[in-house]
């Protein structure tokens, strides 16, 4: 039977042109086109999915993830908020790593980079966590690799 990976993408993502300071010249067909084949080789079925709407994100994260083996999220600028909703995303992903789900956080940019005010960690310290930033494309390749790891050692 093949694992199911789900990849959310939050706000901001639909049009990574504008970001090119940050992340080049790369769309996100490409990075889902990337992200298809990786799975492929790794025998995960994938759900690769990118919304604006933050309600609709964390209903993702909240409700469809539990129908997947593993998440990774990259949550881009609703991670930079300070709001009370942030602290939803933070209780949804603690609970997935706390059902022992592997769910890794990602960042085409490299978020801690001087001068930079991108993002921030979603920084869920009480649950087990990946995190992936700065490495373009390959933030995602990584992230899948590590989680397809993880899923085998569990069979």
């Amino acid at each position: 039977m093949k694992n199911k990976l789900l990849i959310l993408n939050g706000p901001g993502l639909s049009d990574l042109s504008v970001y090119d300071e940050f992340y080049g010249e790369i769309t996100l067909k490409e990075i889902e086109k990337k992200c298809t084949e990786v799975c492929s080789e790794h025998n995960i079925e994938l759900d690769f999915r990118q919304t604006d709407d933050e309600d609709e994100l964390f209903g993702f994260l909240l409700k469809d993830s539990e129908k997947f083996d593993a998440v990774i999220i990259n949550p881009v600028g609703y991670s930079h908020a300070l709001t009370a909703e942030f602290a939803r995303y933070r209780l949804a992903i603690k609970t997935l790593t706390l059902q022992k789900k592997p769910v890794t956080e990602v960042h085409i940019a490299n978020i801690f980079k001087q001068g930079s005010d991108i993002t921030k960690p979603l920084q869920v310290p009480e649950g087990e966590m990946g995190f992936v930033s700065g490495l373009g494309v390959y933030s995602y390749v990584i992230a899948i690799n590590a989680i397809s790891k993880k899923l085998n050692q569990h069979t």
